[in-house]
């Protein structure tokens, strides 16, 4: 099958794939959870640059935390704070991402009503939430498997016997496309489904052993980490080219600006007004699309 890829991707997997490579030469593993703490808690920004700045941070982290020279002794401990704190970076992204998903584009006209409205008015909302998170097409997905081969192809601490489980096929450079704001939603949750496929391959702190880092298993899922965070970082230049365009329109930059500023003020004094009707209320089913949109607001707000 071909696949076809934009240079901006490639340019993304072979940077990570360097940077890889000089990282497991330095010294040991230590552990950084200090260096991040702060941004991930960090309220004096904004939501754009508080988003920049822990996709950042995860991008070091995971560099960092698993450019491992497995023929050593692993620091344990290290390790597992460093993926604890990986772990509550992805959580915070995809916080934000949810109030860029579900609350900012609204405002903008992008979407008519959140996905949870939708979700709660379908009858059931688990099976509606699920089915709609998924974004990722076939290329998208065979873009990653791809980028996984190159990985252990290109990685020198991995077991070079495991290409034989992936295809080399056919690849097809595309032009970098053209995105205009009504692309964002696609791309927000398109961030939000690889972070939580990266999330479900970086194993919980309580279940790192030692076994994980022998040659062989270690080179099984870690190249699939860097190749998800590869795909995760080219959405997110996508994102980002999008925002640098809307910030060239006056107005509509001034509009998101005065939102975002003043969003968590405003749930917070609207769910307030609401509380206590909300109290009373026996079942979620008697609460008007108004208010439910109020409430996911406020929530989705209140975790930035």
């Amino acid at each position: 099958m071909r696949v076809d890829i934009e240079k901006r991707h490639i340019a993304g997997y072979e940077k990570i794939a360097r940077e890889v490579n000089r990282a497991v030469k330095k010294t040991t593993l230590k552990a950084k959870k200090s260096k991040y703490a702060q941004a991930v808690v960090q309220k004096d920004i904004s939501v754009e640059n508080k988003k920049k700045k822990l996709a950042k941070n995860l991008h070091e982290l995971i560099i960092s935390t698993f450019s491992i020279n497995i023929n050593k002794k692993i620091a344990t401990d290290s390790l597992k704070a460093n993926i604890e704190m990986i772990r509550y970076i992805i959580h915070k992204i995809k916080s934000i991402n949810n109030y860029l998903e579900e609350d900012l584009l609204r405002e903008l006209g992008v979407i008519k009503k959140s996905l949870i409205v939708k979700a709660v008015k379908s009858g059931t909302p688990a099976r509606y939430l699920e089915q709609s998170a998924r974004v990722l097409t076939e290329n998208d997905i065979s873009r990653i498997e791809h980028t996984v081969y190159e990985m252990i192809h290109k990685i020198i601490f991995f077991d070079k016997k495991l290409l034989k489980d992936y295809k080399s096929g056919e690849i097809k450079v595309i032009k970098t496309e053209k995105l205009g704001i009504r692309n964002l939603e696609k791309i927000l949750r398109a961030e939000s489904e690889l972070l939580e496929i990266l999330e479900a391959k970086i194993p919980p702190p309580n279940k790192v052993k030692a076994k994980l880092f022998t040659k062989k298993i270690f080179s099984s899922w870690v190249p699939m980490v860097f190749a998800l965070l590869s795909a995760f970082e080219t959405e997110c230049n996508k994102e980002n080219s999008i925002f640098l365009n809307i910030k060239a329109n006056d107005k509509l930059r001034k509009k998101i600006e005065k939102k975002i500023k003043h969003v968590i003020k405003e749930k917070e004094k609207l769910l307030k007004i609401k509380e206590k009707r909300a109290l009373q209320m026996k079942t979620f089913g008697n609460i008007n699309d108004d208010y439910r949109q109020t409430f996911h607001e406020y929530v989705s707000a209140a975790s930035l």
